[in-house]
């Protein structure tokens, strides 16, 4: 068969270009407007708009609700998650329901039927929610989970798989055995 014959080859697929995510709008509308200051008198307000990355992945803006969406990174003063996922937010407040977030630096974080990778936050609270790493001043929980927990105080019903004394020990048990695998791997090699 011949290179060039046309049969035989595969087209190349071209990637379609995405539409902007129901984030962006949501963001646009939920923008606060923001008021010209000057020396001079203002004359008019001039509305907040946020800033978007072109592929849709980074999203800026004062409020930020996101419904049924997907955004790589989100900063806000104020964040919503509802039914969506986000990459990373940095935030005063996040609110998640029945959202997923991969890594999270607020003041406020609430997590409602929603699962977070790593929060680091002032006061947390988890309703029937999931978290891998909290590290947090208050935690209060309700029906929730957490892998790894570092906080100050804590009060609700929460399933903690390790607590600070316990992940200390969790890591000092893992360099020993990495410390003994690697020197028997020198040895045999």
């Amino acid at each position: 068969m011949a290179e060039d014959d046309p049969s035989t080859t595969v087209p190349k697929r071209r990637r379609a270009r995405r539409k902007p995510s129901r984030a962006t709008a949501q963001a646009v509308a939920a923008a606060p407007a923001a008021a010209a200051v000057t020396d001079v008198a203002p004359e008019r307000s001039v509305p907040s708009e946020p800033a978007v990355a072109e592929d849709g992945a980074s999203l800026e803006a004062d409020a930020v609700a996101l419904r049924l969406s997907a955004v790589g990174r989100v900063e806000g003063s104020r964040v919503t998650v509802d039914t969506g996922a986000v990459g990373a937010v940095r935030a005063e407040h996040l609110s998640v329901d029945r959202g997923a977030v991969g890594a999270v630096m607020a003041d406020t974080v609430e997590v409602s039927r929603g699962y977070a990778r790593s929060i680091l936050a002032r006061q947390v609270q988890l309703d029937r929610g999931a978290a891998r790493v909290v590290i947090a001043a208050d935690v209060r929980a309700s029906q929730s989970a957490v892998m790894f927990l570092v906080a100050r105080r804590v009060s609700g019903e929460m399933r903690v798989l390790f607590d600070w004394r316990g992940a200390l020990a969790f890591g000092a048990a893992a360099g020993l055995v990495f410390a003994v695998l690697s020197r028997i791997r020198r040895r045999a090699g």
